[in-house]
């Protein structure tokens, strides 16, 4: 990282950030006519364990691209504020985010899916399944779920930050 002073290294400040993230993209390779050319999309997510979980249809674009190349790259980020300036290039912004790179592979076992699911919905719901958020056998079947290994993180945060220590 170019910018040491802005960097974030520990992991589970880097871990914290991928928790209270809202929005994830992720970045995989698309290969076409020209070569190999970037497709990002953003997604809802959840982490745990130094994984991250994706749901989405059983068929499309990412599940295609997934399956001539599993490697990925994901971001998140915060963005508490942007900071103006007199000059346009002066302008800032008060921000954290976490770029990490992995494989991601299809979960296959209907008892790993659903806890995955579980996650997702206990970030976006903040509750795990219960009264109205069983999932059927159906909706298991109908629903794919990426679990992506995470591999190397990096953080980066502004120094306006704050709230927590600087790096």
């Amino acid at each position: 990282m170019r910018r040491k002073d802005k960097e974030i290294a520990d992991r589970t400040r880097l871990e914290r950030i991928l928790d209270r993230a809202r929005v994830c993209r992720l970045g995989l390779v698309a290969e076409g006519p020209e070569g190999p050319s970037p497709y990002v999309v953003p997604v809802f997510f959840a982490c745990r364990d130094g994984r991250l979980y994706v749901h989405c249809a059983q068929e499309g674009r990412k599940l295609e691209l997934l399956a001539s190349n599993p490697r990925v790259c994901v971001e998140v980020d915060e963005l508490r504020d942007l900071v103006p300036a007199e000059k346009p290039c002066g302008f800032s912004s008060i921000f954290r985010s976490v770029i990490a790179f992995g494989t991601a592979a299809l979960v296959e076992d209907p008892a790993a899916k659903r806890e995955a699911l579980d996650l997702l919905m206990e970030k976006y719901a903040g509750r795990r399944t219960g009264p109205g958020f069983e999932f059927s056998d159906a909706t298991l079947q109908h629903t794919a779920v990426l679990e992506i290994t995470l591999g190397q993180l990096t953080g980066k945060q502004s120094k306006q930050w704050e709230g927590e220590a600087s790096p």
